[in-house]
């Protein structure tokens, strides 16, 4: 009877043991495609939960023929050891034999979800592989990489964007999108009415104001390939596979790969201030940048630095998802609610040539910083890094690098972080100027300083094989953030410098004018320049170049909140050579310059200051191919290679902020004043007041006396 009893109470406490899931996804890699014909294919998953990790997910097969399991393994790779105890998130890896290249899905289902207002309680997690071999890469396709916190906090009143990682090896478009209907197992499809998603930039943003509690997203990160392609079979058999087109309602758009993306969103309660830096923490240099690549050497340790402040609360930990042997060491509390903490991992032999997702919060007991997620590339060789010489400029960084040392490697096999900045050349260095704020250029606050922070790296290859080495070269600049700012850094937008080949260097200014003359412009020291709604804003753009053959053209201008281009709240003012904004007034200018004027106007919501950026190309005046010479296109097309021996690549500039003119007196001021005049003349206010009621008294009389009855005759005749 004992026995019975122990048994019965042991399966209750089994089955009212829950666990708060939080999310979950799953990646993977092709290993080695064998002599056999099999493949393998290693597996990377996470599971996140509020409180202890449960290692529940086993990935079973869903559909097709999944092989066999070679290797499997489960660790816990960050978790909460404070007494809050808010997020544990686990790794697990799986090794596959697969007999063939043919697609099929691996699947896992469970439960149960973290409290949560969407009333989700199961789970069911897929993902689907398709190993047929690609005829632009010749390889095995490889999926995106993504992976979050564990646990995502926000406060209600602070909820802008939430970007995620996408990232994909082979170079192919990303697409984040929610589960749709027919994919959804009894009906647990979510509704999110309060917030949008970019699909393509794969960024979550807040159209109305969510509530407080825990929310559940679930969705599916696929792949595309920028040029339609073949996937290729053993058995003889093939498919193609096109780009990602979402102005086409296409249900037979075919992703690579499809792969499950579930986490939970916490909305708290509003915090006294959003601002960074204050209660949420804020980031700080040395931080790697969201979207930042990084790369490891096999058995060489990678170091990161976290560094973040909140002046007024306290960071008492960073939240890591990461590879599982991933450690946080060394944390360091500094003055003034600074926190740092060093971020080490070493590659072993399984990480070579994967590419690892990292995402970071630093958090406090009340909030929590931005997520920011980095790649990480494991290299089995050294990379090539040489010292360079850096001149800082007000506006601008040089650099230039000894040919000597560089290994046989020319500057047409380097670019700057932007893949669109290339380098030049001669017989001794190789070289790059651009503008602080151009080719990708990091803008990074240390604190006391502006740090600007860009990279040289090699051209991606194309070809089979390669016999460079990797090149990869971080340089900065830093400038005091007290004087910097007294430049106008924030508030004008220096010269945009850039270098191409065939082009040379040339650069383009971007100003706003007093008046339709186009004469004066606006100094920098004005900026932010104070407008009144449906005021005349007055934009020029010039290109200069030594070569006397070029043309300006500006493909697009758009409006942002901020100076972010890649804002997900955008206004569209000029598209593909287009003007939409019905205010508009293009005027006329010579070849190098496009002048126009627009109404201004503000964004909808507490947003007070407008940035306009612009597409611009500098093009051969002489060509009918370029793009220049096309002008407003209502259909654009891909650009044609040949395009590019006539016109320069697309280049982004930003010009701002514009803001809305302020009243600076107040009612109570006015009140004020007027008060302290009302004493002094109420006495002959009251004479005057008493002296026009007796005039206008005598005048009344008058005027009954002598005027006629009037005559509407003539104003039924006019009717």
């Amino acid at each position: 009877m004992s026995l019975c009893t122990t048994l019965l109470l042991s399966f209750l406490v089994v089955q009212t043991h829950t666990f708060d899931f939080q999310g979950g996804l799953m990646t993977f890699m092709p290993v080695k495609r064998h002599s056999n014909g099999t493949i393998s294919v290693s597996f990377h998953y996470k599971e996140s939960y509020r409180g202890p990790c449960a290692h529940q997910l086993s990935w079973g097969c869903g559909s097709g023929d999944c092989g066999q399991t070679i290797l499997a393994g489960v660790t816990d790779a960050d978790k909460d050891v404070s007494d809050q105890r808010l997020w544990c998130q686990s790794e697990g890896l799986i090794l596959r034999s697969l007999p063939s290249d043919e697609p099929f899905t691996l699947r896992d289902t469970g439960c149960c979800w973290v409290s949560n207002l969407n009333n989700a309680v199961d789970w069911t997690l897929v993902t689907t592989v398709d190993m047929g071999t690609r005829s632009d890469t010749h390889n095995l396709n490889k999926s995106p990489v993504m992976t979050t916190v564990p646990t995502i906090r926000i406060a209600q009143n602070c909820f802008t964007t939430f970007p995620l990682l996408s990232h994909d090896p082979d170079g192919d478009q990303v697409r984040c999108r929610f589960e749709q209907a027919n994919t959804c197992e009894k009906n647990s499809c979510l509704q999110h009415p309060n917030f949008t998603l970019n699909e393509t930039l794969c960024t979550l943003q807040m159209n109305n104001t969510p509530s407080i509690g825990v929310h559940v997203f679930k969705m599916v990160v696929e792949d595309y390939p920028t040029q339609a392609i073949t996937l290729s079979y053993s058995n003889g058999d093939s498919s193609v596979r096109n780009p990602l087109d979402l102005s086409v309602n296409n249900s037979n758009l075919v992703p690579l790969s499809q792969l499950p993306l579930h986490f939970a969103v916490e909305i708290g309660s509003p915090l006294a201030t959003c601002g960074s830096g204050v209660v949420r923490p804020q980031f700080l240099f040395p931080t790697p940048v969201h979207g930042d690549v990084h790369y490891a050497v096999l058995g060489q340790p990678l170091t990161l630095t976290l560094r973040a402040q909140a002046t007024d609360s306290l960071i008492y930990d960073f939240q890591l998802s990461g590879p599982y042997n991933m450690t946080k060491n060394s944390f360091q509390n500094d003055s003034n609610g600074i926190v740092q903490v060093y971020v080490t991992w070493t590659p072993q032999e399984n990480d070579v040539f994967q590419h690892l997702p990292v995402c970071f919060t630093a958090e406090t007991r009340e909030s929590q910083s931005e997520m920011r997620c980095i790649v990480v590339i494991v290299e089995r060789d050294t990379l090539l890094s040489v010292d360079a010489d850096i001149s800082c400029m007000d506006s601008t960084i040089s650099m230039t690098l000894p040919k000597d040392r560089m290994q046989g490697v020319e500057a047409s096999q380097l670019h700057l972080k932007d893949p669109t900045c290339s380098l030049y050349s001669n017989e001794t260095h190789i070289m790059a100027t651009f503008s602080l704020s151009s080719c990708g250029t990091q803008i990074l606050d240390n604190g006391d300083h502006i740090m600007f922070k860009n990279e040289i790296n090699s051209v991606k290859e194309t070809s089979v094989i390669t016999r460079r080495n990797l090149v990869k070269i971080p340089f900065s600049c830093s400038y005091p953030k007290q004087a910097y700012v007294s430049a106008n850094f924030r508030n004008h937008k220096s010269d945009y410098v850039f270098t191409e080949t065939g082009f040379g260097s040339f650069s383009f200014s971007f100003d706003f004018y007093t008046d339709n003359t186009f004469q004066s412009k606006i100094a920098p020291t004005s900026y932010p320049v104070e407008v009144k709604l449906l005021d005349k804003i007055h934009v020029g753009i010039h290109g200069h170049s030594s070569l006397s053959n070029l043309v300006l053209f500006v493909d697009s201008c758009k409006a942002t909140p901020d100076d972010n281009p890649n804002n997900a709240l955008f206004y569209d003012i000029i598209k593909n050579g287009c003007a939409l904004d019905e205010t508009l007034i293009i005027s006329p200018g010579n070849k190098t310059e496009f002048k126009f004027e627009i109404q201004a106007f503000k964004f909808s919501g507490e947003f007070e200051e407008v940035y306009i950026s612009c597409s611009v190309i500098m093009c051969d005046a002489t060509s009918s191919q370029s793009r220049c010479a096309q002008g407003c296109v209502s259909n654009p097309i891909s650009r044609r290679k040949r395009e590019l021996l006539f016109q320069t690549h697309k280049h982004i500039i930003t010009q701002g902020p514009l803001q809305l003119q302020r009243h600076t007196s107040s009612i109570s001021d006015r009140s004020s004043s007027a008060n302290q005049s009302l004493n002094a003349g109420t006495l002959v206010f009251a004479g005057l007041f008493v002296a026009a009621v007796l005039v206008l008294a005598g005048v009344m009389v008058y005027y009954r006396r002598s005027i006629k009855p009037l005559d509407r005759t003539y104003l039924l005749s006019s009717s």
